[in-house]
């Protein structure tokens, strides 16, 4: 039987100007946004997800909406299967499961509501997150249903980590979600709100026998620790944490460099 090849996006597989770790201008553009260019890979990586995505056993896993997921530009058509919100969508051939998205929210159900999440987030994080003057962007956003997140200003990632974002995570927890920083993007995702879970709806569809990952944040543990074998990048949240498991391997490489890195193991194991 044939395992299938799961991967995060973001700092992962593709890289903004700031993580890339060397200069754009030899860089492929796969994402714009507001008329212009943020996300990036190598030649040689946009090279290997031609492949990937050619195998038909690439399923991208991303904690992006699908409307953010879909601003990602691949080489040829995307991939058929998509595991977008943490989880909580699976898209086939661009289009939501109905079906995983009942299933989903029965297994929130536990989870406090997320009203109260987001109010309790405005309560602790204070002024970080108050709305920008003059910006029509809300101060905490929510995935319906799903979880809510917070796009740091510049500087105050800083300000954020220590003692305030302690107080956060320990109240989140009791509560059923956990709460992940990720460049300057805080996440409050319920806790039963997995992207292994999604993955192995995809597998089971598939008919295949396991998967393969990859992923650098701490979103992404359940992904790589349920995975046959698993790479994460020498940088983000989970290498600035220590964090290591057993079958997780590190790459080499950082920035975008790790990316190519990891888009060539995951084809390497698609073929083995």
């Amino acid at each position: 039987m044939t395992v299938l090849a799961a991967s995060d996006l973001d700092q992962t597989l593709v890289f903004s100007a700031r993580s890339a770790g060397v200069p754009v201008a030899g860089l492929v553009e796969v994402e714009e946004y507001q008329g212009r260019t943020i996300s990036y890979v190598t030649p040689a990586a946009w090279a290997l997800l031609g492949s990937l995505v050619a195998s038909d056993r690439f399923v991208p896993v991303t904690t992006r909406t699908p409307e953010q997921y879909a601003r990602i530009r691949w080489p040829g058509a995307a991939p058929r299967h998509a595991v977008c919100a943490n989880g909580g969508v699976l898209l086939t051939s661009g289009r939501p499961d109905a079906a995983w998205a009942a299933a989903v929210q029965e297994r929130l159900s536990g989870c406090a509501p997320l009203a109260e999440v987001h109010a309790e987030l405005l309560r602790l994080a204070g002024d970080l997150v108050r709305a920008v003057p003059g910006s029509e962007e809300p101060a905490v956003r929510s995935v319906p249903d799903l979880f809510c997140y917070v796009v740091l200003r510049d500087g105050q990632r800083a300000e954020l980590e220590g003692p305030r974002l302690g107080e956060l995570v320990a109240s989140m927890d009791g509560w059923g979600y956990t709460v992940s920083l990720q460049g300057r993007k805080l996440y409050v995702v319920p806790r039963p709100l997995t992207k292994s879970a999604a993955v192995a709806e995809v597998v089971s569809r598939c008919g295949a026998s396991g998967f393969v990952s990859a992923g650098d944040s701490l979103l992404d543990v359940d992904l790589l620790v349920a995975a046959q074998e698993a790479r994460r990048p020498r940088h983000g949240e989970l290498f600035r944490a220590g964090w290591e498991h057993a079958g997780v391997e590190l790459t080499g490489a950082t920035g975008a460099a790790a990316g190519e890195e990891i888009a060539a193991w995951l084809l390497a194991r698609l073929g083995s």
